[in-house]
């Protein structure tokens, strides 16, 4: 971690969000930051966006896991890290500006998705603890892609509903079965932009992530302008930031630089912010036409909870991220700890997959769970689906320390 540059950030967010906070008695808006009466939006915007940002981290990470593309254990724990922070940013935003943002079941089933991205992020951390464990690295290899297979439809469910609820009591405009697509594909663009970020303060720029960055950018274009051409319902502005300006990474001086790659990854996550505004108040230009301290002082504190959160969290766990591992994409190999498996290579029938055998008993009993929580609860459509993969993801995390506990007991016997 390049220390030097992580203070200059730190203290700059410090900067700007003093400086804002000072701007607020001049123009008059310190009273939205002292007495918010429900009226002012902005909140609402970041809520939404630190929302997306909770979810962005694990979905990447999980789903590069599924696809069985080799990552650095140093990126896995970064993302996943990440949307940790972003969700306690979202929390502390939810608590100070309780009049403007309101919470529903869709929050809560977020923040089940919070605890199981805890669980998957504390098994990479018990792997880099027990990396001389040969038993326990073996058992925790096991668990690592089926807790990605049950994460990541759960975070597809909860994205999707979070996205048809506020499309339901907030903005008519956005009600219709494509906008949880729109939204998942803005998560999982934002996860990879966020990598870029991280990576680029531990002295690493990974070009796999950055070319899967630029094949995201052409297909958020064209999603981008079939809503402004076709439905009317897009944002121009969003489009300029998120989509346009991310295709410099195809010129070399710019794409090899790291504050130009800084810049255009940082275009991207403002881009997504003015979606969020455009969700919010259905006006282009309302980000830039309401601008004011007190929005300025918002979006900085946020930022610097984030950076102090995270990067404390960092330095305090520096041990397990500190390594000579690989990065993901650069050489073949295995990394995150995981034990090489020669019968990865055979082919097993979907039933018979270790992966499924892994997982068919506690989904049984995630769906049990989900069935009875539904049967007792209101709220069943929303949170059902989160509890019954938060049931299931505790099940599948348990498995490794019951078997060596079966294998040493069997030990002893003998």
């Amino acid at each position: 971690m390049n220390n030097k540059v992580v203070t200059i950030v730190f203290i700059a967010l410090c900067l700007l969000l003093l400086l804002s906070v000072g701007g607020t008695f001049w123009d008059g808006s310190l009273d939205l930051l002292l007495h918010n009466s429900g009226s002012w939006k902005f909140p609402k915007t970041l809520f939404i966006f630190w929302m997306g940002m909770s979810q962005a981290g694990v979905l990447l990470s999980a789903f590069l896991l599924i696809m069985k593309v080799k990552i650095h254990r140093r990126t896995s724990l970064l993302l996943e890290l990440s949307s940790l922070c972003s969700l306690v940013v979202a929390i502390a935003l939810a608590m100070l500006c309780s009049n403007s943002i309101k919470i529903d079941s869709g929050v809560y089933s977020i923040g089940i998705v919070g605890f199981i991205s805890l669980l998957f992020f504390v098994t990479h951390l018990v792997a880099a603890d027990s990396a001389e464990d040969l038993a326990l690295c073996k058992e925790l290899a096991k668990i690592r892609r089926p807790l990605a297979w049950i994460i990541l439809p759960t975070v597809f469910w909860v994205v999707s509903s979070f996205a048809l609820g506020f499309a339901q009591f907030e903005n008519s405009v956005w009600q219709g079965s494509f906008f949880p697509v729109n939204v998942v594909a803005c998560v999982f663009y934002m996860g990879l932009a966020n990598s870029i970020i991280l990576l680029s303060f531990e002295n690493y720029y990974n070009r796999m992530i950055g070319r899967f960055l630029m094949l995201c950018s052409w297909f958020m274009s064209l999603l981008f302008l079939w809503l402004i051409l076709l439905k009317g319902g897009g944002s121009f502005a969003s489009f300029i930031f998120a989509c346009a300006i991310p295709q410099l990474l195809f010129f070399e001086v710019v794409r090899e630089n790291l504050w130009g790659r800084l810049l255009v990854v940082l275009s991207i996550l403002f881009g997504i912010l003015l979606k969020c505004d455009f969700v919010v108040n259905h006006n282009d230009y309302h980000f830039f036409a309401n601008a004011n301290f007190a929005n300025a002082s918002l979006m900085f504190a946020g930022g610097t909870l984030f950076v102090a959160l995270f990067f404390g969290v960092r330095f305090l766990l520096s041990r397990f991220f500190e390594n000579d591992e690989i990065l993901m994409g650069e050489e073949s190999g295995n990394s995150d700890g995981e034990v090489p498996d020669v019968e990865e290579k055979k082919y097993y029938s979907p039933f018979s997959a270790p992966e499924f055998k892994v997982v068919r008993l506690p989904v049984l009993c995630g769906v049990l769970a989900a069935v009875t929580y539904g049967y007792f609860s209101s709220d069943w459509i929303t949170l059902a689906g989160p509890f019954g993969a938060y049931v299931s993801c505790l099940l599948v995390c348990l498995q490794p320390f019951v078997h060596l506990g079966v294998k040493r007991r069997r030990g002893n016997r003998k």
